[in-house]
């Protein structure tokens, strides 16, 4: 089970019902929105792990927000859903530190393909990326420790999750990808 799959299988219907709630739109809208920000998020930290540093710089991120090494189900390593909506209901926060390390130059990127594809306003993206940020490293961590290994690890998993991703989303999201992405075709 690649990353990708393995954030979605834990967002069902009552985490997208919730998460709609928080952002203030329907279903559908909240789920093409999540549909089109998993891929780009998992895309920009691809690209992140590839600097120089970025793999430690995302590996101190897991350890900082306690995704790394947590045992149980992928939600359990983040408490309730309740919880991650308390850090992304303001703008900034602590969240935005980790969206900015994950995402690297390329935030504005993601944000913007995000609003292009579901029609969300910027400020409903960014209380979107702050919820997904935390289940993404999550998953990241759990896969991790299903197949630990190290930096490289971390890098490979991500650009094998992004090219995944590029290669079977919708054109819109495969070309915010490519961007990202570059030199993936």
């Amino acid at each position: 089970m690649n990353l990708l799959e393995l954030v979605q299988q834990h967002l069902g219907p009552n985490e997208i019902q919730q998460i709609s709630g928080h952002l203030g739109t329907d279903s559908a809208t909240t789920n093409n929105a999540i549909q089109a920000a998993l891929p780009m998020i998992v895309g920009a930290m691809g690209q992140t792990a590839q600097q120089p540093s970025g793999a430690s710089g995302i590996l101190a991120a897991l350890e900082q927000h306690g995704a790394s090494g947590s045992s149980g189900g992928l939600l359990g390593a983040l408490g309730s859903m309740s919880s991650m909506f308390s850090g992304a209901s303001t703008s900034g926060g602590s969240n935005s530190g980790l969206l900015g390390s994950l995402l690297g130059a390329h935030a504005s990127t993601v944000q913007s393909g995000i609003q292009q594809a579901s029609g969300l306003d910027a400020g409903k993206v960014e209380r979107l990326l702050a919820i997904l940020a935390p289940i993404v490293m999550a998953a990241l961590a759990q896969h991790q420790t299903s197949a630990p290994a190290g930096n490289s690890g971390i890098g490979s998993i991500l650009q094998q999750a992004a090219a995944a991703a590029h290669g079977s989303s919708s054109p819109q999201v495969s070309g915010v990808l490519g961007q990202i992405l570059g030199r993936l075709q």
